[in-house]
């Protein structure tokens, strides 16, 4: 009975080193360079940036293509302004240092001049959003939470039950922003407290196994912005495709559709943002 058992072995052993064979895969590029039009514009009052390039071959191994000599405009409704590229960064396109979005207009990015595929054809593109109001920021609060190791940032406002809300929310450790990549974006619909007191709950962590350290009298600063169910959505879905794919043989990531019209990618959002502050005493 021993030695039937180990002849089963080396026979499954046998027919599995028989199904092994190498295989050479043909990696060419294939799709068209596509546009990348991405830009978040505030109520803050500063130069807002609109940053344009095109995509990359998985394998280009360099810097993004950036997009230059494009012209930039965006229009509330009230004025319509140009855009100029920032001659230290090419494809960044800035507004006046005096520009800053109003809640409740309707905003149109128009970019032209540009011939993203290579064909010799120049380009137009499109986007439309409106400026959704946010909730103003009552308090917020810093602890450690030694089961997860790390600071837990949490925020006291209100939302109003009249409407239906979409939130962004971004960190900031002693005016530096944290949250810098659309990666880090923590966000959230108003399901679970429309029309109530918003009472501590997290919405930002800063990680100690990451290196992400507050220290006793740090500033930590919470920003709060509304946004569209259409960025929702957008943010959601960049996450979900970039993030590591569970179980391991799930489908291949896909471009992620935006509000960029003529087949580009990326988003054109408009926000209202507020802010609060709080110095952590190691409490």
């Amino acid at each position: 009975m021993k030695y039937r058992f180990i002849y089963i072995i080396v026979l499954i052993l046998g027919v599995f080193s028989s199904c092994t064979e190498k295989v050479e895969m043909d990696l060419e590029e294939v799709g068209d360079t596509k546009m990348v039009v991405f830009a978040e514009i505030t109520n803050d009052v500063k130069a807002h940036e609109v940053h344009l390039t095109t995509t990359a071959s998985y394998f280009h191994n360099q810097k993004i293509p950036a997009v230059s000599n494009a012209i930039v405009h965006i229009d509330d409704g009230v004025e319509n302004i140009e855009l100029t590229e920032d001659p230290s960064r090419a494809g960044v396109y800035l507004t006046p240092d005096d520009y800053y979005g109003v809640v409740g207009r309707t905003y149109n990015l128009q970019v032209s001049n540009v011939d993203a595929d290579g064909d010799g054809d120049m380009e137009e593109y499109e986007a439309e959003t409106i400026m959704k109001p946010s909730v103003p920021v009552e308090g917020v609060a810093v602890q450690y939470n030694s089961r997860w190791d790390g600071w837990e940032v949490a925020l006291f406002s209100y939302d109003p039950a009249e409407t239906k809300d979409w939130y962004l929310f971004k960190v900031y450790k002693n005016s530096v922003l944290y949250t810098d990549t659309i990666m880090d974006y923590w966000f959230t619909d108003d399901k679970f407290f429309n029309g109530n007191n918003i009472d501590g709950p997290m919405a930002q962590f800063f990680d100690e196994d990451k290196g992400e350290i507050v220290e006793v009298g740090d500033t930590i600063t919470l920003e709060l912005a509304g946004i569209t169910e259409e960025y929702y959505y957008f943010i959601n879905n960049v996450q979900q495709e970039t993030y590591e794919k569970i179980p391991l043989f799930s489908g291949p990531a896909a471009n992620v559709k935006g509000n960029i019209s003529n087949g580009a990618l990326g988003f054109f959002c408009v926000m209202d943002v507020s802010r609060g502050s709080t110095i952590y005493n190691g409490e």
